[in-house]
């Protein structure tokens, strides 16, 4: 009864908080002492919250960082005596005299008693008060060593170090579990499958767990949703304070991100799973409650109300088997969106089809902006990982978009098309003849490409050609290649014309994709020019190129390599590779 009468103290008092953070009734670490008694809160099943009995043991003197410590204490009660330390149970609140110390974050693997470490709520209320940042300044994915990521969050039986993240998933096959395990690359963080949809209570089914409410509160459950519909992957942990309409949780980071703007949730726990080296919260995200702003060493932090919305992902898949459709949304971030989507992408191929033996597989990619803008993309993959080659190509311009330097292409949502097919569809290509010959300007001339198919006869592709009547004579370069092939061809010939200077420019290169399907065919002078301003000059006189080449203001200047006279495409059956290519020198007619 006493510990429940300090419980409703201490909550009243959060609820009528002035909006000074430091007018609440919290209590240093400067002011703990060993043997000091309290109680903590935490979420041990469904939504309510529970109590256990905390004993101070210390304080860690910058254990966190220089002027960071950390308060080192006993906890009891509930299930913890059989559990240890729960992951899950970060940010829970723990009080000493009825006044906020901090929160539960830190523990050691292996250990034989519930005892862990407390983030002081100073540092996490730091990082409540930080600015919310605008989309340009959101932080990126933190790249740590061997040693920095051991004591961040390394499994070293003597490490002290954050208990660590569940991450609730559902709709992941194993291995599609371990794409996104290394999608998201943090310390601490564990994968687990979770019931979605309806919750188990005492009265049976519940209902839509996302429609569930949640008591916005200290020790009440506190998730960050990362992925949601047909897939969903959301990090549980709970939250430590409230007030002022903000919140902190957790008490260690999360992915440490620093600034970022992450939909928060409340989160049902269905249970309490016990496991020797680390216990953990099994729990599945509910209804949304407001934003993550914050990622921090000391805490994540963000305020209540209006959560950032998420991007849409569709994925239509067509095979022999018949028709699947995959919908759900995934958090809008520089550096994790690509990597999720990857994750998505990945996991619904496994599901319905595979990842490897023969297969051709064709992408059509759908990228609409906000603005209303699109960039389409077809390509089409032939070979024994033809799903994982598709998968990677396929998300590469969501994070070019993503992180590119210009303003106004904001993502709205990604739409994926694959057909895949059991049968190689690769030919090679392996010789190319022209007749006749030594030709004329201005001639016709028929050119044959001999293609050879996996495990069938060649096949002869025949294309006939009308050189331009206005060509110089002298010597070409006749070659034929994929649309893959050509693409590369024109990066080399023109280097410039691939660097972009603007947003439409991003846009253009996106879709500048040559197909592995088409066989293109060039006639080539191997003529050295400039573009400028986007413009092509070939075939200059020494004179200008010497001015041009000597030429050191700023502006759109660049080299070109030769010129392309004559260009064809031809699309075939196969997904070609391989590329021919014949010097000639073109006569006067």
């Amino acid at each position: 009864m006493q510990t429940s009468f300090r419980i409703l103290v201490v909550l009243a008092s959060l609820l009528l908080a002035a909006p000074a953070l430091r007018a609440q009734p919290f209590m240093e670490p400067g002011e703990l002492r060993r043997g000091m008694s309290g109680f903590g809160l935490t979420t041990f099943q469904g939504t309510e919250i529970d109590t256990f009995q905390v004993e101070i043991l210390g304080v860690l003197k910058g254990a966190l960082g220089p002027r960071m410590d950390m308060i080192l204490a006993r906890l009891s009660g509930g299930p913890l005596e059989h559990t240890g330390l729960i992951r899950g149970m970060s940010g829970s609140p723990v009080y000493i005299d009825g006044r906020l110390i901090g929160a539960i974050a830190y523990g050691w693997y292996f250990s034989k008693e519930p005892i862990g470490g407390i983030t002081p709520i100073g540092h996490m209320l730091d990082v409540a008060t930080r600015e919310h940042p605008t989309p340009s300044q959101y932080g990126k994915v933190l790249e740590l060593d061997e040693e920095t990521t051991r004591l961040l969050g390394g499994e070293g039986v003597s490490t002290l170090a954050p208990l660590g993240m569940p991450i609730a998933v559902a709709g992941f096959s194993p291995r599609g579990r371990q794409v996104l395990r290394d999608a998201l690359d943090a310390p601490g963080i564990q994968l687990l499958d979770s019931p979605t949809g309806q919750g188990l209570s005492d009265q049976g089914f519940d209902g839509e767990l996302s429609r569930t409410e949640v008591s916005i509160a200290p020790g009440g459950p506190l998730a960050v949703q990362l992925i949601r519909g047909d897939y969903s992957a959301a990090a549980i942990g709970t939250l430590t304070w409230v007030g002022d309409g903000r919140f902190v949780g957790f008490g260690h980071p999360m992915f440490l991100l620093g600034a970022t703007n992450l939909p928060a949730t409340g989160a049902y726990i269905h249970q309490v799973i016990p496991i020797q080296t680390a216990s953990f919260k099994l729990g599945t995200p509910t209804n949304t409650i407001g934003a993550v702003h914050q990622d921090r060493l000391p805490a994540i932090a963000g305020t209540l109300g209006e959560a950032p919305d998420m991007m849409p992902v569709r994925v239509a898949l067509r095979s022999a088997a018949g028709d699947n459709a995959f919908r759900c949304e995934v958090l809008r971030h520089p550096e994790l969106s690509a990597s999720l989507v990857r994750s998505v992408l990945f996991n619904s191929l496994e599901t319905t089809e595979k990842l490897f033996g023969d297969a051709t597989l064709r992408m059509r990619s759908h990228i609409a902006l906000a603005d209303g803008r699109t960039v389409e993309r077809d390509q089409v993959y032939s070979s024994g990982i033809a799903p994982l080659r598709a998968v990677i190509d396929a998300v590469q311009p969501v994070g070019v978009l993503l992180n590119n330097p210009f303003a106004g292409l904001a993502l709205d949502s990604l739409h994926f098309e694959l057909e895949i097919g059991e049968t190689l569809t690769q030919a090679r290509i392996t010789g190319l003849r022209l007749s006749p010959p030594d030709p004329k300007v201005g001639q016709r001339v028929s050119l044959q490409a001999t293609l050879q198919p996996y495990r069938a006869e060649p096949v002869t592709e025949l294309i006939e050609l009308d050189l331009p009547a206005h060509l110089e004579p002298g010597p070409f370069v006749v070659r034929v290649g994929s649309g893959v092939a050509s693409t590369r061809w024109e990066a080399a010939r023109q280097p410039d014309a691939f660097v972009p200077r603007n947003a439409a420019d991003v846009l253009a290169l996106l879709e500048r994709t040559g197909a592995a399907d088409e066989l293109v065919v060039e006639v080539f002078r191997a003529e050295p020019g400039f573009t400028v301003n986007g413009r092509e000059l070939p075939g200059l006189p020494p004179s200008a190129l010497a001015v041009l080449g000597a030429d050191r203001s700023a502006g759109h200047l660049g080299p070109v390599q030769g010129e392309v006279v004559l260009r064809r495409t031809l699309t075939t059956d196969y997904v070609l590779s391989g590329e021919q290519s014949l010097d000639i020198t073109l006569r006067k007619p």
